[in-house]
């Protein structure tokens, strides 16, 4: 009896909060986006080889990120620093949601070179990894200001976990350039921007629940 309750109270809860957005646009495009994309060739050796190249451009983002996150993380125990906004933004604005980008894209490109893939594993990867070069556009701001606002003390170890994460970069743009060149001009270009529809879409949802999306 209690699950029951439990379970139609999650229902219930999940029913009044459902933003009622008019995504027909955003539908209508990536239906005509489908097509495109259901050609390539995910059972081909060739492009099951690229991808293998993928996964492992994506393993060196994944070590560098996992250091930088280890390495700026040690502030949050540190009473001198921890309680600093800038240190929150650093996390929640940009490591938090690069990981997010980088696992999805790291289990995406897994199942593609494994032959597991769907043809939506493509756009989703692609999608993921131009979410990361997004995101570190902004981010040695962010860490500057951490910087200064931490003072002279704490700036060896945060350069430190900058430098650490800048390898993510040069990683992230071989693995798109490899994923490029695994497809055709067309599909490369429906891939690019079926994912600027996926992050146009999460962005719309987010707004109408009152949350920001980064």
């Amino acid at each position: 009896m209690a699950y029951s309750m439990y379970n139609s109270s999650s229902y219930n809860y999940g029913h009044m909060f459902r933003p009622d957005l008019d995504l027909s646009d955003a539908n209508a495009e990536m239906s005509r986006l489908q097509p495109i994309l259901q050609r390539i060739d995910l059972t081909s050796s060739s492009f099951q080889q690229a991808m293998r190249s993928v996964y492992q451009h994506l393993q060196v983002v994944s070590r560098a990120l996992a250091l930088g996150c280890g390495m700026s993380s040690e502030f949050r125990y540190l009473p001198e620093v921890w309680g600093l906004p800038e240190l929150h933004v650093v996390h929640a604005r940009y490591l938090t949601p690069m990981s997010y980008h980088l696992y999805s894209a790291l289990g995406a490109v897994e199942l593609l070179a494994t032959g597991r893939g769907r043809y939506t594993h493509f756009p989703l990867a692609v999608g993921c990894m131009l979410s990361i070069i997004r995101l570190w556009q902004s981010f040695p701001e962010a860490i500057s200001n951490l910087k200064n606002a931490a003072g002279p003390h704490y700036t060896a170890a945060i350069n430190q976990a900058e430098q650490t994460l800048q390898q993510m970069v040069p990683a992230t743009q071989q693995a798109l350039a490899v994923s490029k060149s695994a497809v055709e001009p067309s599909v490369w270009d429906a891939a690019v921007r079926a994912s600027e529809l996926a992050y146009e879409v999460r962005g719309r949802v987010a707004k109408s629940m009152g949350q920001q999306m980064y």
